[in-house]
């Protein structure tokens, strides 16, 4: 039997809403419309609205997706949310993310996929999440990389011991803004609440919550948002993660460096690499790390996290499925860690 599509909104119709899919280099689909849009979406879910308060995204959404006009509103204090509404997709900054997804909620939408960071504090998620649970509204929260085949082939080999034991990991999360600091400072947070929340959800993703040992944060001036951030984590096993959040790049790098006691595996935004122990060629009695690729290791052709996320969400909306990955208490926990590093006394 055909299933139904899924009736779906999207608010917010910027960057990762819709505008990254002009770019030409970015694998496709790279963008919440761009999945819902593509042959695959379409088959799954319906368009029914799209909703922004800047009218130029609205123009440029509905002509490069020529869209109907009647499917793009640029008043969302005057939209009426149509009752058969199933999927409400929130990629509006990330300041009003709380106040969207309780609207949402409120309207009696019972799926809800928010972008990152669910809220800009831990007592915003636990407003969404107390209202949801009241409600009964699902919550996924828009960490991609949990859905990309490689992440999680990674975190199953580990899980499996087939890298050896976990001895560390260096998370890196590089941008080029030039002043970090003020760059951010109208959205609610910086750098670290708003790019480095990616690395801090992979460690939670791989480890469980650990505890902060020490941290620092780099300010341009007194009481401003900050412009870096660098924080040592350690789990209850001993694994050590240390975390480096900044700006002022002249370049853009997402990296995890996993340290295990026989492997070295380097997981970031300019592909993976696997090493190995083996015997050196180049010290007598010693072992060196020497690059392999693991046979299982998935094509990169195979690998889109954003349609990953969306079948999920797809499998569970139509009864198929029912677990799901990163849970709103996952990211309530995710908020904790980032939380106390900025509570930490500097």
């Amino acid at each position: 039997m055909k299933r139904s599509k899924i009736k779906t909104i999207l608010i917010g119709l910027g960057r990762i809403g819709s505008q990254l899919e002009t770019d030409p280099l970015r694998k496709k689909p790279c963008t919440h419309m761009g999945v819902v849009s593509s042959e695959w979406g379409k088959e799954r879910f319906e368009f029914i609205l799209g909703v922004d308060s800047n009218v130029e995204k609205c123009e440029s959404f509905q002509s490069f997706w020529n869209a109907k006009a009647e499917t793009v509103n640029a008043n969302p204090s005057q939209v009426a949310l149509p009752n058969s509404l199933q999927l409400a997709i929130i990629s509006t900054p990330s300041a009003s993310h709380e106040d969207w997804a309780i609207h949402c909620i409120r309207q009696g939408i019972p799926n809800l996929l928010i972008e990152k960071p669910v809220a800009l504090t831990v007592t915003g998620a636990k407003r969404i999440q107390k209202l949801a649970k009241k409600n009964n509204t699902r919550i996924w929260v828009n960490h991609e990389r949990r859905y990309h085949p490689s992440y999680q082939f990674v975190k199953d080999q580990l899980t499996k011991g087939k890298f050896g034991i976990l001895k560390s990991i260096r998370a890196s999360v590089f941008t080029s803004a030039k002043n970090p600091g003020l760059a951010f400072s109208k959205l609610g947070g910086g750098p670290l609440l708003h790019d480095g929340t990616h690395a801090v959800d992979l460690i939670h993703w791989l480890l469980g919550k650990p505890q902060l040992v020490g941290s620092k944060l780099e300010r341009p001036k007194k009481n401003s948002i900050e412009s870096r951030a660098v924080a040592w984590f350690q789990t209850k096993a001993g694994v050590d993660v240390f975390l480096d959040v900044s700006g002022e790049r002249e370049y853009f790098q997402f990296e995890l460096d996993i340290h295990t006691d026989s492997h070295r595996i380097i997981c970031s935004n300019d592909g993976f690499q696997f090493f190995q122990s083996e015997t050196s060629k180049l010290y007598k009695g010693f072992r060196s790390l020497v690059p392999y690729l693991p046979p299982q290791f998935p094509k990169p052709e195979s690998a889109n996290a954003f349609l990953g996320i969306y079948d999920e969400i797809y499998e569970v909306i139509q009864g198929k499925k029912q677990t799901m990955e990163g849970t709103l208490s996952d990211n309530i926990e995710i908020l904790n860690m980032i939380e106390s590093i900025y509570r930490r006394k500097q």
